[in-house]
């Protein structure tokens, strides 16, 4: 694999042999065509364009004439393989997320950048104008970068444009004048070794005029010694061009499809062997690479740059570019030399000969079967037409075709790793995150996540292979192994999910994800990865990573793209600095929005928690119930004292099970906390900001009156604690410090009033402390319990409050306990408990429309969408100052009968904007989530 994958010693393995597929007449729904296997059929690739280089289509076998060494042969088969870029189907792409499921011509296109032969610091405008080239290719379309002779800095096959054009860019070219003395041409330099004595004798003439005698003599004999080192470094250059040229195609020789080189040199000297090139042809065509050969003349270079020197380009044509020529007709390509300017037209013309070729099928003969080298000749009989072809082809015939033992599940495996194009045999989705490595600062943790195959219930075994390459195609790492794969999704049908993780160094990777099915099928997919921190100042940050909400003691598990279909999603981030003081001192935020700048629909403070002096790793869980399905993104804010504020971004899919309830909040949305309660709210189908439980509303003397006469009673006081009393009915809480003597039967009643002082004083804690003394020593006094609820309610523990204020329905003030325990009812999401007590009690509630509204807020709750509409519409209908709250239940409501019924009627819809409108202008908390209400109903 090693070997496989280094650029240039390494663009990955391409293309099959010239022989043994005879192209049958399928053409798939996928646009692929599709050919029968015969061992008998030699195939060849021709291109056939009119004169802008557009391919001309609808040829049959009587429209072309194939000759082997002269010889005229039966055309058994003609097809036409379209390769332009297909239309895509219109979906909305999963950002980070790469698949082998998406519509592509399987075109393989290589950039080869002979830098050997091309002067320092031209092309520039050449490598430009390739970039156009790129713009034309489909998104599936494969690109590859290869610098000769070395290949450092190459790019293996690749559908990132951005890793090809940062690779292009970095092109410079190695090719320096090297003047000793004389301005000598290479043309003159060989005539000097073929004896053309005429060239000779004008480059001595100009180069020695003025000099006689000796001086002349040694001129002569200092220009024979240039031409000499001349010709032997720029023979030297080229042979260790054509060296790697051959390894090259070499290396492209495993792929069942055609390779398009794009080929940028000067020229290839070849006048002292023109046998050189003759291996590389022919391993260019067992590979199927086409050749298009870009030649930068001089005058490009002179207007690059004005200053370049001359090294006579136009004198030298004809030595230059012979092996050039010789390269493009051995490989059915053409040479275009780009004169000036950027070559923008060449490679539009490449481009649109890129759309399509033919495939020829034609028997072989018993002289055919050698193996050896046998020419080949294609014509075509319409005029104006240009037709190339590959010159040579071998085929060798060992006997029948044995069909052998099947390839195993691990062969194809290893088999598509080293391939350079992704297999669509099994579904493949790969997405990548970055993570701490834990002990070594200096390198991280890259985290794979793979869904495989087609949605299952049920685990399977099944061999998975991961190789990961760096920018220079080395293999970094790999592995292949055969793990139990289970569904992304425990309680849906869902792809099988494969999770490993690879110590990388930060860089530029390309990760590449093979497996195979029990059926035998297998497939791949090219992952391009940028492992990098983020860095705040002196921290270093991780990948924000989405799971669905975490089950106690689970393992999270991200998936690239099966949708979060859990009530709230766990979101998690991991942070690095060398100063644990500045580190403990970072914050995250966690946001949901419909776009990456968008208002947040829903946020959460991320708790740190510490794994390591100088590592943290920051969670939390947001609540998804009241987004509609769809896109979203979450966004990480990471703050660092001293530093400006950084976001991560993650896009997701939510997608909650049909007829899901929503959750329960007790405020705006973007307060929620969702760490209380620990136990999951009761079923509800809306989400009500229900006001707070306020502390006031039970220390009003018309409340703690009933109360505090009922415990006199039960338990009559002192004189000197009656006063105090008196004053607590009034609404002053005065009780004598905690040491002082009192008498024995006071102490309940000054516990009792010690409790209200404490709650006045918002100290729910130690108000719970003196109800429950009080309670402890007068059970029969039930007002205690009350007011324990009304401390447990202060405290935010709105379940704890029901308990207790349900026991103090039989107390000395029920008319006081119903309201408040059906709003804590109604905060908890419990609108079945909120009826029954309005059910009960329909009177004690002094505002009509206060008992109205918490009923149709209660029956919203149970999903009793037309009583709940009646009675909101009824008090949305009185005017005056809008109540956001209100208005934010009534929109929710049509929202959800818009989703539950499939639309809402006309007057529906017009009654629902009027609502946003008002909810917009009274100012909601909520303004971004009824918006995006809006446009789903709307």
């Amino acid at each position: 694999m090693r070997r496989a994958l280094v650029t240039l010693a390494a663009v990955a393995a391409v293309g099959a042999s010239g022989a043994a597929q005879a192209p049958g007449p399928q053409r798939p729904a996928d646009g692929q065509p599709r050919f029968e296997t015969r061992a008998d059929i030699v195939l060849v690739d021709v291109s056939v364009t009119d004169r802008d280089g557009n391919p001309i289509e609808g040829l049959s076998p009587s429209d072309f004439r194939l000759e082997v060494n002269g010889e005229t042969r039966a055309i058994e088969s003609v097809q036409f393989v379209p390769t332009a870029a297909p239309a895509a189907a219109a979906r909305v792409a999963d950002a980070g997320v790469t698949s082998n499921e998406d519509a592509t011509t399987g075109r393989l296109l290589l950039f080869v950048v002979d830098e050997n032969n091309l002067r320092f610091g031209g092309g520039r405008a050449v490598l430009r104008a390739a970039e156009r080239l790129m713009e034309s290719l489909a998104p599936g379309d494969a690109i590859g970068v290869a610098r000769l002779p070395d290949g450092v800095g190459g790019v293996e096959f690749t559908t990132d444009r951005a890793r090809v054009r940062e690779a292009l860019g970095r092109v410079t070219g190695k090719m320096q004048s090297r003047s000793l003395g004389h301005n000598l041409r290479l043309n003159e330099a060989w005539a000097y070794e073929s004896r053309d004595d005429i060239t000779w004798r004008a480059a001595i003439d100009r180069e020695c005029r003025g000099e006689t005698g000796l001086s002349l003599d040694v001129c002569v004999e200092n220009l024979q010694s240039e031409a000499i080192t001349m010709l032997m470094d720029t023979q030297a250059r080229t042979a260790a061009s054509i060296r790697a040229i051959e390894g090259l195609f070499d290396r492209l020789g495993g792929l069942a499809a055609p390779v398009h080189v794009i080929f940028i040199s000067e020229g290839l000297f070849v006048a002292r062997d023109r046998n050189s090139l003759a291996r590389a042809g022919q391993l260019a065509a067992e590979a199927r690479a086409t050749v298009h050969i870009i030649q930068p003349a001089q005058a490009f270079f002179e207007a690059e740059s004005p200053d370049a020197p001359g090294l006579g380009f136009s004198d030298n044509e004809d030595l230059l570019t012979e092996g050039l020529d010789r390269l493009a007709g051995d490989t059915r390509g053409a040479r275009h030399r780009v004169a000036a300017g950027s070559g923008a037209g060449i490679f539009e013309r490449i481009s649109r000969e890129l759309a399509g070729y033919y495939l020829l099928g034609f028997e072989p003969t018993a002289a055919d079967r050698s193996g050896r080298q046998r020419r080949i000749r294609v014509t075509v009989s319409r005029r104006g037409v240009t037709v190339r072809a590959r010159s040579t082809f071998a085929f060798r015939d060992d006997g029948a075709v044995a069909a052998g033992p099947a390839t195993s599940a691990d062969e194809a495996v290893r088999n598509l790793l080293v391939a350079p194009l992704p297999g669509r045999g099994l579904p493949l989705r790969v997405a990548s995150y970055t993570a701490t490595s834990g002990d070594d600062p200096s390198k991280l943790r890259l985290v794979v996540a793979a869904e495989i195959g087609e949605a299952a219930t049920e685990p399977a075994t099944w061999p998975v292979g991961v190789l990961v390459v760096d920018a220079n195609g080395t293999v970094v790492a790999s592995s292949l192994g055969s793990p139990t794969l289970a569904p992304a999704r425990a309680n849906l049908p869902s792809p099988r999910l494969f999770l490993t993780s690879v110590l990388v160094e930060p860089g530029e990777y390309t990760l590449r994800l093979a497996a195979a099915d029990d059926t035998g099928r297998a497939g791949s997919v090219h992952h391009a990865v940028t492992a990098r921190f983020t860095d705040v100042g002196p921290v270093s940050v991780s990948d924000l990573v989405l799971t669905p909400q975490v089950v106690a003691g689970e393992v999270p598990r991200p998936s690239p793209s099966a949708p979060i279909d859990t009530d709230a999603v766990s979101a998690m981030i991991e942070m690095v600095g060398g100063d644990p003081s500045v580190l403990r001192r970072a914050r995250v935020a966690v946001q949901v929005a419909e776009s990456a700048d968008g208002p947040a629909l829903v946020a959460s403070e991320a708790r740190p928690a510490a794994r390591g002096e100088r590592q943290l790793s920051f969670g939390t869980s947001m609540r998804l119930g009241l987004l509609p399905p769809g896109t979203y993104v979450a966004r990480a804010i990471v703050t660092v004292p001293g530093r400006p504020e950084a976001r991560l971004h993650r896009t997701f899919r939510y997608a909650p099970p049909a007829g899901a309830p929503a959750p329960t909040v007790r405020r705006s949305l973007v307060e929620l906390d969702v760490d209380r309660p620990a136990a999951p709210p009761p079923p509800s189908r809306i989400t009500a900001p229900v006001p707070l439980f306020q502390v006031e509303t039970v220390l009003q003397p018309a409340v703690v009156q009933p109360f505090l006469d009922g415990l006199v009673d039960l338990h009559p006081p002192s004189a000197a604690v009656a006063a105090l009393v008196d004053a607590a009915r009034k609404g002053t809480f005065e009780v004598p410090d905690p040491d002082a003597r009192t008498a024995p039967g006071d102490e309940l009643v000054l516990a009792f009033v010690r409790g209200l002082s404490a709650l006045a004083s918002k100290q729910p804690a130690q108000a719970r402390a003196w109800f429950e003394r009080t309670l402890e020593g007068a059970s029969d006094f039930l007002g205690a319990a009350f007011y324990l609820g009304a401390a447990h309610a202060a405290a935010g523990r709105d379940r704890d409050a029901i308990g207790a204020w349900q026991i103090a329905l039989l107390s000395e003030n029920p008319g006081a306990v119903y309201p408040l325990l059906v709003d804590a009812l109604l905060r908890v999401g419990d609108g079945q408990g909120a009826i029954e007590f309005l059910e009960e009690a329909p009177t004690v509630w002094a505002d009509e429309h206060a008992r109205l509204r918490r009923e149709a807020t209660a029956k919203a709750m149970l999903g009793e969408y037309a009583d709940a509409l009646t009675g909101l519409h009824q008090l949305l209908a009185r005017g005056g100052d809008d109540d956001a709250t209100l208005l934010f239940v009534a929109i929710q409501v049509m929202y959800r009968v818009h989703i539950d019924t499939g639309g809402l009627s006309a007057a529906e819809r017009e009654t629902f904007a009027d609502y946003v409108a008002r909810y917009r202008q009274a100012g909601g908390a909520d303004a971004a989530l009824v918006e995006t209400w809006k446009r789903y109903v709307l």
